[in-house]
């Protein structure tokens, strides 16, 4: 098992993140799938080995052989954080991950979700995909983890399922005595540091950076309804996009947090390094495009957390089912 690296085929893949978390416990992406080309992108300037499956996942179909089936469906209908309309069309693609599950039979699988996935109005998904799992034979684990207990600086909980084929993977348990990481500490020094990628301010209206500057830490505006972040905690959770103006109205583009002591909302690049993605990983297509990579992603860390604990059952299963057949 030693020499064995274990194949990831990567669905619903974004921006990568948690490919990047997996790639940190050792396991190895082969095969990403994702529709957004700006998503796709990125995957194919940072990681140029991995092939990618530009399109609609319900036309993808898997070739050759993969010990883990990894990804996140979208997950804006179950959200609490939108409208989390339950006949979203988009609720219903973790079919399609069930379906490349059927059809590849790997020895594990990581399935990762909003919270909001397993709220009432959203658990029959949940119950279903989990029965389905049941009956080809795989033993289930499901939990919510915060990333800020796994070196994340930022407190955000997700849905992880974990499924073995014939065996029962773990969620990985928060360290004994292991400290929470605060933004100052992620992204403090990128105040002097202008030419990190990603890393463009947003020119804020001079009423708007009048205001900010006015704003404490942990307050928030009530025209935008964004705050501004502590420095000595971890940052609250980095979204996807929207968020809504003076009038209530729905806004466009990436919106994250206000930087703890600037009047300016976080940068990609700062948003991404409070999702734990390290500065190499450079995000392709427009501002919102990157917003929305970093937003949407499992934070690398967390990942690799997760990576770890089902690459470590996973490897026993197989060292273990090898003595059998050897007869030892």
């Amino acid at each position: 098992m030693a020499k064995h690296r274990l194949r990831v085929l990567s669905l619903f893949t974004g921006g990568g993140g948690l490919d990047i978390g997996l790639e940190m416990a050792g396991l190895d992406t082969v095969m990403c799938v994702d529709h957004d080309p700006e998503s796709c992108a990125t995957i194919r300037h940072n990681r140029p080995e991995w092939s990618v499956f530009e399109g609609d996942v319900r036309e993808f179909q898997p070739e050759g052989e993969f010990d883990l089936v990894v990804g996140g469906p979208p997950c804006q209908g179950f959200s609490t954080a939108g409208k989390g309309n339950p006949d979203d069309p988009r609720n219903f693609l973790w079919r399609e991950y069930f379906r490349i599950v059927e059809q590849t039979r790997p020895k594990a699988l990581l399935l990762e979700n909003v919270a909001g996935m397993a709220n009432a109005k959203n658990k029959h998904h949940l119950d279903e995909f989990i029965s389905h799992l049941n009956l080809l034979g795989y033993q289930v684990e499901v939990g919510i983890l915060n990333a800020a207990d796994f070196g994340v600086p930022q407190a955000r909980k997700r849905l992880f399922v974990l499924a073995g084929l014939g065996w029962k993977p773990h969620l990985p348990t928060k360290k004994k005595g292991a400290q929470h990481v605060s933004a100052a500490e992620a992204i403090g020094d990128l105040i002097n540091n202008p030419n990190a990628p990603n890393h463009e301010p947003n020119q804020h209206a001079e009423h708007v950076v009048a205001r900010w500057k006015n704003l404490k830490e942990g307050e928030v505006d009530p025209n935008y309804r964004r705050g501004r972040i502590y420095s000595d905690r971890p940052s609250p959770t980095i979204r996807a996009g929207g968020g809504f103006g003076p009038k209530g109205d729905h806004l466009a583009g990436f919106h994250p947090p206000i930087h703890y002591t600037l009047p300016r909302q976080l940068t990609v690049r700062e948003s991404a390094r409070i999702q734990s993605f390290p500065d190499s990983w450079v995000f392709k297509g427009s501002k919102t495009a990157q917003g929305r990579q970093v937003g949407n992603a499992v934070p690398p860390l967390l990942g690799r957390a997760v990576g770890e604990s089902l690459k470590k059952g996973l490897v026993s299963f197989l060292e273990e089912n090898s003595g059998r057949k050897s007869g030892t």
